[in-house]
C-alpha cells in the first residue's frame, strides 16, 4: 500500500518543481509538415498550408521582450515543420533582435536539414541559434544531420528520440469536458511549451492550435475566458506566469496521463486525437 504521506509529498515536490521551471516561450511559425505523424500535438495531418505573418511575429516578439524579456531563458521557433517557413531567415533575425543574449533554437524534424542553403548556416551559425533535433522512427541518417550542423558551426541538440518503443503518446481531448483541469494541469506532459500563435499566447500547442482538428473533423473544442492571453494585452510577467502555472478552463478537455501508442502514419481519423478509440 502506497504510503498517503510520501505520495503528498512527493505531489508537494513536484509542484513546486514545476512552478519552478524556466520560462520558455514557442513561436508556430506553421502547422504544415513534412511528415504525417499519428496524433501530432500540432494537428500537422489536419492543417492547411498556412505560415504566421511575419509582421506580427516580430510585433508579438517586441512586445514580449518588453514584458518578459529578462525572464525568459530560452525561445523557440516551431512548426509542424519548422523549416518549411519561407521567411525564415527573417524571423531568426527578428527574434535575436529582441531577445540578444537568450537560447534561441530552432525545433525541426531535421528531414529538411540536407536542403538548407548556405545562407541558412550562416545566418544560424551568425546568430547563435541551437538546432533542436527529434528523431522518428524514419528512414533518415540522423547522425548525419547533426553532424552537418556541427560542420556549419550550428550547436544541435537532440530535443526527444521517438524512434524507441512506447515513446508516442496519445493526447486524447474529451469532447464533454469532463476532466478535472486541476489535475489534467497537474500531469500535463506539455506544461510550459507556451505557444504563440497568430496573436495570442496558449499554454500549450494542443489548445492553440485545436482549430484545425475542428475544421477538419467538425469537433467543437472551444476556448473561454482565461484559456490563452492576447499578446498586445500582457502587461506584466505575471499574466504569463499564471497562464503556465493555473489551469486554465481547455484543461477540462485534456484526459491525463497521455496514453502510450505506436508511431504510424495518420489517417486523418478524429479519434488519433478524441477519446473514444
Amino acid at each position: 500500500m502506497k504510503n498517503p504521506i510520501k505520495a503528498l509529498a512527493g505531489a508537494v515536490g513536484r509542484w513546486n518543481e514545476l512552478r519552478r521551471m524556466p520560462l520558455r516561450l514557442e513561436f508556430v511559425l506553421t502547422d504544415t509538415c513534412n511528415l504525417n505523424c499519428k496524433g501530432c500535438t500540432h494537428y500537422s495531418p489536419l492543417a492547411p498550408k498556412e505560415f504566421a505573418d511575419l509582421e506580427l511575429m516580430e510585433r508579438n516578439m517586441e512586445h514580449l521582450a518588453a514584458v518578459c524579456g529578462d525572464e525568459v531563458q530560452s525561445l523557440y521557433l516551431i512548426g509542424g515543420e519548422t523549416l518549411l517557413y519561407p521567411q525564415l531567415i527573417e524571423v531568426m533575425e527578428a527574434l535575436r533582435r529582441h531577445f540578444p543574449s537568450r537560447d534561441l533554437y530552432i525545433f525541426t524534424n531535421g528531414i529538411a536539414l540536407p536542403k538548407m542553403d548556405d545562407r541558412f548556416w550562416a545566418t544560424a551559425s551568425r546568430l547563435g541559434f541551437i538546432i533542436a533535433i527529434t528523431r522518428y522512427p524514419i528512414r533518415f541518417d540522423y547522425d548525419a544531420a547533426i553532424e552537418l550542423c556541427r560542420s556549419n558551426g550550428v550547436r544541435t541538440e537532440v530535443f526527444g528520440d521517438r524512434s524507441l518503443a512506447d515513446t508516442f503518446f496519445k493526447f486524447a481531448l474529451d469532447p464533454e469536458k469532463k476532466q478535472n483541469p486541476r489535475l489534467s494541469h497537474f500531469k500535463c506532459y506539455n506544461r510550459g511549451c507556451l505557444s504563440v500563435v497568430g496573436d495570442r499566447l496558449y499554454p500549450c500547442s494542443i489548445s492553440g492550435c485545436v482549430s484545425h482538428l475542428n475544421r477538419a473533423t467538425g469537433t467543437d473544442f472551444r476556448h473561454s475566458q482565461g484559456d490563452y492571453l492576447q499578446i498586445d494585452r500582457i502587461t506584466s510577467v505575471k499574466q504569463i506566469f499564471n497562464l503556465r502555472n493555473k489551469p486554465v478552463p481547455f484543461c477540462g478537455y485534456c484526459i491525463q496521463p497521455a496514453r502510450s501508442v505506436g508511431y504510424g502514419p495518420s489517417r486523418r481519423d478524429k479519434f488519433e486525437w478524441v477519446n473514444g478509440q
